[in-house]
């Protein structure tokens, strides 16, 4: 797993503790996936699928969507991960939460 990957990996799992913990988000599929497949695997695996990662509506609802795993990835420092079409769903998703 290159830096970046670590960085990214330890972001997410990061924001998912802090979901479990402030906000009662229950974040162990999630995290136990990450743990064994990495991170980049794991995002790509559900953007492939069409589906959102874990607690992601829970997240919407209670104000907190910049902890989802979708919010970390799309930031510029991550864009080398994936391709523009992964980050783009990412983006269409958060936008039609209302986060940009």
């Amino acid at each position: 797993m290159s830096p970046l990957e670590q960085k990214l990996q330890q972001e997410v799992l990061k924001n998912c503790q802090r979901a479990e913990g402030e906000y009662g988000c229950k974040m162990t599929r999630l995290i136990q996936t990450i743990e064994r497949f990495g991170v980049v695997k794991t995002a790509q695996e559900i953007i492939r699928k069409r589906r959102t990662s874990d607690q992601f509506n829970r997240l919407v609802e209670v104000g907190q969507i910049a902890l989802t795993m979708e919010a970390t990835l799309v930031k510029g420092e991550y864009a080398s991960l994936f391709t523009d079409e992964e980050v783009n769903a990412c983006y269409e998703l958060l936008c039609e939460n209302g986060y940009y």
